[in-house]
């Protein structure tokens, strides 16, 4: 009694992408069994994925807690505070060390809340650098703005004129502005997304 075993020894026929009909392909995807081309294709622990059933349902750098958010608000506004007030001080000088301030807020959000990148960090660290720097300059142009006024007093009026409050604003306005845009980048520059 001999029984003779075959084999199909064809080729297999070549699948088409679920997401891209135009392109064939021999693998599928390790959970679904759909036919995944290799742009779609994503290594995963246990073979390939499709885009699908190969993202994480929660990524751990996008996603924040409350008091996370919370915490990145009060290190960014505040670190930005000083930030604004010196740039009211300092001028120009201030886009250079706005761009490393900005790094170092970015930094001080990494160290605190965890490493997290994505738009909503980025959200929160432009909306604590605004916020802080205006607060920061706000409190710097006053203090500035009645120690002129007590120069004057103490000088009489005739020796030492006090700057008209808009010529005032329109000379300190500008240096904020470029201080805080210029830490708004460098913030940008080290929590974009690479």
């Amino acid at each position: 009694m001999s029984t003779a075993v075959t084999a199909d020894l064809t080729e297999p026929q070549p699948l088409h992408c679920y997401r891209h009909p135009d392109r064939e392909t021999y693998v599928r995807c390790g959970r679904c069994d759909q036919p995944i081309c290799m742009g779609c294709a994503m290594q995963g622990p246990v073979g390939m994925r499709c885009k699908t059933c190969g993202k994480p349902a929660r990524d751990a750098l996008d996603s924040m807690r409350p008091s996370q958010v919370a915490i990145a608000l009060a290190v960014a506004g505040g670190l930005s505070a000083v930030v604004g007030y010196f740039g009211a001080q300092f001028g120009w000088f201030m886009i250079v060390v706005g761009f490393f301030a900005g790094t170092i807020i970015a930094e001080a959000l990494d160290r605190t809340i965890g490493i997290k990148r994505g738009p909503r960090i980025l959200a929160i660290a432009v909306t604590g650098i605004v916020i802080g720097g205006l607060i920061g300059s706000s409190f710097s142009m006053v203090g500035l703005w009645r120690e002129m006024e007590g120069y004057a007093v103490a000088a009489g009026a005739r020796d030492f004129p006090v700057l008209p409050l808009d010529a005032f604003l329109m000379q300190n306005v500008p240096n904020v502005l470029i201080a805080l845009a210029a830490t708004v980048v460098g913030a940008y520059a080290r929590l974009r997304r690479i």
